[in-house]
């Protein structure tokens, strides 16, 4: 025999020996409490026990045939003088009964007569307990009301069920009892009926039996409570699991089930009538049994889910038909809750049972006891039900049950104890081949992370693309999600180097609210979809901290990136303080916060919160190593659903320290620094804008850039240099990444609002070369970037290539000018000249009037200086006078021209800007309406600004057309003329052309040119 067969066959042998033991001890139990076979029975009424000595320990069953009357309530005190009780119907019933019948009498009296022995002492106290009578019961002994449930009455609206057992002692002198039992049922459709059996005693035998039944059910309802208090316990600091809430519920149900079934009446605090008393204790019973089914379903190993799945459905629709049926059908259906009981039982004992002897491992016997104590315990509820044996509340077999839970949830921890230590040996080892997988691989994935990215990119910028826009929107998350994968190779490398303890610090003054600033601009793309504000509350007065400046920003980057990851909407502030010599900066957010679980677990290598799959956990880790090397601490307070603080501290700079010189290499050192910038003008000068907070920095640089070449302007702030872009024709914007409070990224963003990628170059200088910092530079609209610490030759060679580029776009902006001149109209000119050569025989005085204005409209629009930037006033308004003049010669009376011009105007204009759009309103307005129309230009002075307005009332202009004007976005229908001003005004002053238009009723084209 095989060695499998044998541990079946023994463990077999087991289960059958546990059961035997089961059955053993509850057969004790009934034999112990069962009444001797000699017991009186009553006969027409009467129980003679004349003949019989109470004992202090037995307790007599008051069975046979009772006088029954139904449809009278006998007076208890005159029972001689009840209108002769023989005129009533009268009949015996057999107590307790089996079969109640359904009949129409709803209430009723049974009573018995006890001979008692005449040599029992007169003084002797008795006792008698009166089971739960459905569904009100009145005791009468010797005509003396002693006890009810509910209360019994010939009527519906006077009648209340209760259904409740009571107990009663007494002492009886004379030598007969006379027992009358008022009944009452209107609650269900059977006739008031006593199923079970009342017991008689003398008392001491009666409080025997109540202690012993009282004893039992405080051991069960002790035992239950306790494991529900562990599991609680556990829930609450342990294991915060619903699994554990599952067992809480599931220790308390099956505890109210016994309480409602050994005493009715303790749902009297419910003030609940019989029918909802009778389902809610109808609902815990199943619960209860429901959640047994729970447990064997958590415990057990090898289960079909989708059967289990239909033993919760029939819970479920037994509790829904328990809610919502009468109760008449309720007695009907009961047979069936308890088949649906003893089915769903017998499936997990059967289950239970079979894996204990499929695995056979020592923790699964104590779930085959469990189960094995749970089928003895329904085998007995229906032999119980269905054979009238009462006898008292039996314990041991919840103790059995509780004995199974207890000891396999002891030999299971022992058993994960074991395997846990082994796991640690394997774990220690595996962790050392883990980091060196990782770190090869990260180096690895850079490759394809980055083609991916950069083909992914090149796909969302072609505007020739057919993408539809959902599409598009996919495909920029896509590209977001691989420059994510950048942060996650960073953590590994870095982390694989703080390991090996590799890593170095170039520490100098660095300028706290620089890093802050130009990091939020970093995190943009993240931000983009999540209403989250981001801002810093940090002094411009805050002293700079000793840091190394590539590492502070990896350190805010990856906190704040912590903090956008865990709040969906709200805010993130950033701030600052002084303490003990150290700077303390505080990052708080309004996210979902963490428990005290999720905060002592932060800082272990490649762990995050549940409720998060990005990344892989080494951000934090990575952030309180570097600032430790730095010399300071790294600390998190945070409140579940409120958000967290995650605060640092960092050394001050102190004010005269020298620092390491790591803004330019060591060997751009030596290059000779001119103290005079300026220089004699030489035919061309370039011009460039340094921004930076730094003003060693600007020293430095700005000695890189000969005088004699280049005009170098610098300023420490991004306030300072928005001041001064509009006041000069600048040919390079060099900008630090890092400024305070307007960051570099978000400078050149402004930038980019009135100037082109072309039409202004900005050089970025960064001091990380990572992905999301070049990334960042290009997005906001860098033309180009230089990496700290700089190379003198890289960033010369790299500013001198953008403005060269600068330099050939102005001289594509110049031949724009050029462009529009050749826009003048073959057909204008055909037809002026036909006009002169009519006039030449018909009226040669407004022929040479007409060839005046002519040649002065030709000489205005070929004049030179239409190639400047701007042109005066008046030397537009003689253009425009001179087209007007032609045209008005042409169409006489279909053209009319009212002028509106202030006196004192003495402005400049963008050249060829008024006579287009005048040529737009006659050409597309007042000549398309066959009565012609009326041009106005109106010129007026405000204090800040002149408004330039062309107004006619023509055609008026179609809604596409006019949206498309609006959103910028031209087509060849908007013409080149509007598009061309549209594009100046826009680059010049940063404002674009107003213009309103109703169809039939005319347009209003409007331009503002500020005053400086």
């Amino acid at each position: 025999m095989s060695l499998l067969k044998k541990a079946t066959i023994r463990h077999s042998l087991f289960i059958i020996l546990i059961f035997i033991v089961l059955t053993t001890l509850r057969l004790l139990w009934l034999a112990y409490f069962l009444p001797s076979n000699e017991q009186p029975i009553a006969q027409e009424g009467v129980i003679d026990l004349r003949d019989h000595q109470l004992s202090d320990k037995e307790v007599l069953y008051l069975d046979g045939e009772w006088l029954y009357y139904p449809g009278l309530l006998i007076d208890p005190i005159n029972t001689d003088h009840n209108k002769s009780l023989q005129s009533f119907e009268q009949a015996t019933r057999v107590i307790p009964m089996q079969d109640p019948e359904a009949t129409a009498e709803r209430y009723g009296t049974y009573r018995l007569k006890i001979l008692l022995n005449d040599n029992a002492p007169k003084d002797n106290r008795y006792a008698i307990r009166i089971p739960a009578v459905s569904t009100a019961s009145a005791l009468y002994l010797n005509g003396k009301l002693v006890e009810q449930s509910g209360k019994v009455a010939t009527d519906l609206h006077s009648h209340q069920g209760q259904a409740a057992p009571y107990t009663h002692y007494f002492i009886n002198e004379q030598p007969e009892i006379d027992l009358i039992l008022h009944v009452s049922n209107f609650d269900t459709s059977i006739s008031p009926t006593i199923d079970k059996k009342i017991w008689f005693a003398s008392a001491s035998a009666m409080t025997h039996q109540q202690i012993i039944s009282n004893l039992s059910i405080a051991t069960i309802s002790i035992t239950l409570l306790l494991f529900a208090l562990l599991s609680s316990l556990m829930f609450l600091f342990i294991y915060p699991k619903p699994v554990v809430l599952l067992f809480t519920i599931g220790f308390l149900l099956p505890l109210a089930d016994e309480l409602i079934s050994y005493d009715r009446s303790i749902l009297n605090w419910l003030h609940l009538d019989y029918v909802w008393s009778y389902k809610l204790s109808s609902i815990i019973y199943l619960g209860s049994s429901f959640f047994f089914v729970q447990f064997m379903r958590v415990l057990l190993v090898n289960h079909h889910a989708k059967r289990f799945q239909w033993l919760f459905a029939f819970y479920g629709l037994s509790v829904f038909f328990t809610v919502v049926l009468p109760i008449n059908w309720l007695y009907t259906i009961n047979p069936l809750y308890f088949i649906l009981l003893i089915a769903s039982f017998i499936y997990v004992v059967v289950l239970a049972l079979r894996e204990y002897l499929e695995i056979q491992k020592q923790s699964t016997a104590f779930i085959a006891l469990t189960a094995l104590g749970t089928m003895n315990d329904i085998i007995w509820t229906y032999i119980n039900s269905n054979y009238f044996i009462d006898i008292p509340m039996y314990p041991f077999d919840y103790l059995f049950v509780i004995l199974g839970f207890s000891g396999y949830w002891f030999k299971r921890f022992f058993e994960n104890k074991e395997q846990i230590n082994q796991l640690i040996a394997k774990l220690q080892k595996d962790d050392a081949l883990k980091d060196e997988f990782l770190s090869s691989s990260s180096q690895k994935l850079w490759d394809p992370m980055n083609k991916m990215v950069t083909l992914g990119q090149s796909i969302y910028d072609n505007p020739n693309n057919k993408l539809m826009a959902d599409d598009k929107q996919n495909l920029k998350h896509l590209i977001d999600i691989g420059r994510s994968m950048s942060f996650t190779l960073n953590d590994i490398l870095d982390f694989t180097r703080l390991k090996e303890g590799n890593l170095h610090l170039h520490k100098k003054n660095v300028s706290v609210q620089s890093i802050v600033y130009g990091v939020f601009d970093m995190l943009r793309f993240i931000t983009s979809e999540k209403q989250i504000q981001m801002n810093s509350t940090i002094p411009r007065s805050f002293p700079n901290v000793v840091a190394d400046e590539n590492r502070l920003i990896q350190i805010l980057f990856n906190l704040l990136h912590n903090a956008i990851k865990y709040t969906s909407a709200g805010s993130i502030k950033i701030s600052a303080h002084i303490e003990k010599n150290m700077a303390v900066i505080h990052i708080r957010d309004t996210g979902s916060g963490m428990d005290d679980d999720i905060q002592s677990r932060l800082f272990s290598p490649y762990e995050q919160r549940n409720d998060n799959n990005d990344g892989i956990g080494l951000g934090l880790l990575i952030s309180k190593k570097l600032i430790e090397l730095h010399g300071g601490t790294l600390q998190i307070q945070s409140i579940p659903n409120k958000g967290s603080d995650v605060f640092f501290t960092l050394p001050l700079a102190e004010e005269n320290v020298n620092e390491e010189p790591a803004y330019i290499e060591e060997e751009d050192m030596h290059l000779p620094i001119e103290e005079d910038n300026s220089s004699p003008t030489m035919e061309k000068q370039f011009k460039i804008l340094m921004v930076d907070d730094d003003p060693i920095n600007l020293t430095i640089m700005r000695s890189l850039f000969a005088t004699t070449e280049y005009a170098v302007t610098s300023v420490t702030s991004s306030e300072k240099a928005l001041e001064l872009l509009p006041q000069d024709d600048w040919d390079l914007i060099i900008i630090d990444a890092m400024l305070p409070y307007i960051s570099g990224y978000a400078l050149i963003e402004i930038i980019r609002e009135h100037y082109s990628l072309l039409e202004l170059p900005v050089l970025l200088l960064t001091a990380r070369n990572y992905s999301e910092d070049v990334y960042t530079g290009f997005a906001h609209g860098a033309n180009d970037y230089v990496t700290k610490p700089i190379n003198s030759l890289e960033l010369k060679v790299r500013s001198r290539a953008l403005i060269d580029l600068k330099y050939s776009i102005n001289q594509r902006l110049h031949l724009e000018t050029a462009w529009l001149q050749a826009q003048i109209q073959p057909h204008f000119l055909f037809n002026t000249l036909n006009s002169i050569a009519s006039l030449s025989t018909i009226d040669t005085d407004r022929m040479i009037d007409l060839m005046h204005h002519f040649g002065e409209y030709l000489h205005a629009s070929f004049d030179v200086r239409n190639l400047q930037r701007v042109v005066p006033l008046k030397d537009e308004l003689e253009l425009v006078r001179s087209y007007l003049y032609i045209n008005q010669q042409r169409f006489g009376d279909l053209l009319n021209i009212e002028w509106d011009i202030d006196d004192t105007i003495n402005i400049e204009i963008p050249p060829i800007s008024l006579q287009t759009l005048v040529e737009n309103a006659i050409c597309h307005g007042v000549l398309k309406q066959e009565e012609g129309g009326t041009v106005c230009i109106h010129i007026k002075d405000f204090p800040d600004y002149v408004a330039v307005s062309v107004i006619d009332d023509g055609v008026g202009i179609d809604s596409s057309i006019l949206d498309e004007l609006q959103s910028g976005s031209h087509s060849p229908n908007s013409g080149v003329g509007l598009r061309n001003t549209d594009l100046r005004l826009k680059r010049i002053y940063g404002q674009r052309l107003q213009i309103n238009s109703t169809l039939n009723e005319g347009t209003t084209i409007t331009f503002h040119i500020p005053k400086k």
